[in-house]
């Protein structure tokens, strides 16, 4: 149905053998979706009265209000346990509390949740769709194919490179890089702080896509990598 909210984006896939594939993954994508952009039902209701001084735009006739909510502070307190439970060493703990944030999104997608509205949903799936593909475009545009995606992470190309220092090297620059542009693309375009933050995950040496069974386009959600010992921090 054309209001029901769209899952996770995939990037269509790029088959073959490569060598020194980079993974780029949003941490914890969705609640920072939520917390950039003040995705919350009080302010979704309040924006929709037309009692908002300033309104963010989301999706299919969603709009929040910039200052009045809730669901962002959560989101913040949870976010800065899980950051506590991890330098602690406690991975049970972190791990719990990311499934916590996480969960926001599905009751908000959800009917039997008293909140549920699908402007909520797709105002954050929708984002993620943006993010992940403008996101493609411009490690593209450095330079860097993009031969996979899905949800919230990409699979960057490092073409014409032997060498696994080197790879790692443009991991953390196009970490850098991307970070930076979607901090200055959210303030100058909403007027907004972004809490966005993409990580280099891994850097594989070795990287094998295959094709989906019976045909030539590149699979999903199905690959192969050896890891180099040069990847960058785990998510």
């Amino acid at each position: 149905p054309p209001q029901a909210s769209p899952g996770g984006y995939v990037l269509s896939s790029r088959p073959g053998i490569f060598k020194h594939v980079l993974v780029l993954d949003f941490k914890s994508l969705y609640p920072s979706i939520i917390r950039s952009f003040c995705i919350d039902p009080m302010g979704m209701a309040i924006a929709l009265a037309g009692e908002a001084e300033i309104s963010v735009p989301g999706f299919i006739g969603g709009e929040f209000d910039r200052h009045k909510h809730v669901l962002p502070a959560i989101i913040e307190q949870l976010w800065a346990a899980r950051d506590a439970a991890k330098r602690d060493g406690d991975g049970a703990l972190s791990q719990a509390i990311k499934i916590i944030m996480n969960s926001f999104y599905g009751v908000l997608g959800t009917p039997g949740c008293r909140f549920f509205d699908p402007r909520l949903a797709s105002s954050i799936t929708r984002r993620g769709h943006q993010i992940i593909t403008e996101s493609r475009d411009f490690i593209e545009q450095q330079g860097f194919p993009v031969i996979y995606g899905d949800t919230d992470s990409v699979f960057v190309l490092v073409p014409d490179c032997d060498d696994s220092a080197v790879a790692a090297k443009a991991g953390r620059e196009l970490q850098r890089l991307l970070n930076a542009w979607w901090r200055q693309r959210l303030n100058d375009e909403f007027g907004l702080e972004s809490v966005l933050e993409i990580e280099f995950e891994t850097h594989f040496e070795r990287f094998f896509m295959p094709t989906v069974r019976g045909g030539e386009q590149g699979s999903k959600k199905r690959y192969a990598g050896l890891q180099s010992r040069h990847a960058g921090a785990s998510c």
